[in-house]
This record gives C-alpha cells, structure tokens and sequence, in this order.
C-alpha cells in the first residue's frame, strides 16, 4: 500500500487551487479520527473531536458535527476571528490538516444524526479491525455523548500533510 508521504514524492495529488484532494475527503467522510481546533484572539487554543463530517460537492467546503456540550469556546472562537483547523486522522497515524474560516452552524438535523450514527459504527469495526480489545474499541468509539450536535461548516483553504515522516507538514493544497 502506497503511503500518503509516498504519493507525495511522487506527484499523484492532482487538484485544483483550494480543492480538498481525494484522499483527504475519503479521510473526512471516515471512518477517521477528527479534532476541531480553534483558537482566541491571544492564541491560546480550544478543541473538540467531531463524530462525523463531510466535504461538499464544491471540494471547499467541510462540516463537522460536534457535540454541543463541548461547543462553547469552539463558537466564541469562531465567531470572534472565524479561524478552524480540522485534524483528521487514523489508527493507522496517516493524517490531514484542513485549515479555513468559519461559515456557519446549526443544530444538527435527523439526517446529521444518521450519518452520525453510521460514522460511529464504521469507526468501531475499523478499531476493531486494526486490534483494539472490543471493550476499548466500543469505549473509544462509542462512548461520549454526542446529542444534542452542532453541524459547523467552514471553507477550507489550506490542506496539510500531518503523517509522521519526512512530508509531515507538507502543504497539499
């Protein structure tokens, strides 16, 4: 298998300007890891892991749903400079980092929630295919509350290379 450093070195991400390559949207829509990051106006930073997400059919433009119970700084950040970053990543320890500005949020709707629900349960059988005990797969994955949701959406415009490597930090787009 290809690695992501690999594809990297050898030209294969092929995308316009502030289009989200390929891999990075499979990554996005899951089963991955994701991390909403933001941070205040002196820099001190906030985050919360998002239980689903998706690229639009523009290639720009991503939402998340987090759990409203962990939103609070997230939107005080984002509303007061409107600066994301979005880390994506798998067991695996291939990673993403889609950075962009804040478009908007709201309460996430019964189709959020199902695809909340099918994004939890991908997750699960990919810890468990990668080896996890089923006690702390199920914990890892399906343990936190994550109703009532936010959906926040926000326009990408950088794309980084996070894989532990030589490319780590790499801008893809």
């Amino acid at each position: 298998m290809a690695t992501s450093a690999g594809l990297l070195r050898k030209g294969v991400y092929h995308f316009a300007k502030h289009m989200i390559p390929d891999r990075v949207i499979e990554m996005v829509h899951g089963p991955s890891y994701l991390q909403l990051g933001t941070r205040d106006d002196s820099l001190r930073p906030a985050h919360t892991a998002a239980v689903g997400g998706m690229v639009h059919d523009d290639r720009q433009t991503v939402t998340v749903f987090v759990p409203s119970a962990r939103a609070e700084r997230i939107v005080a950040h984002l509303e007061g400079n409107g600066r994301v970053a979005l880390g994506i990543g798998q067991a695996s320890h291939e990673a993403y980092q889609i950075k962009g500005t804040y478009l908007s949020r709201r309460p996430t709707d019964a189709a959020d929630v199902a695809r909340q629900e099918a994004y939890r349960k991908a997750l699960l059988a990919d810890a468990l295919r990668v080896g996890f005990p089923e006690d702390v797969a199920r914990a890892f994955t399906q343990g936190f509350a994550y109703m009532p949701g936010m959906a926040i959406t926000f326009r990408a415009e950088e794309v980084y290379l996070q894989t532990p490597g030589p490319d780590a930090g790499s801008r893809l787009a």
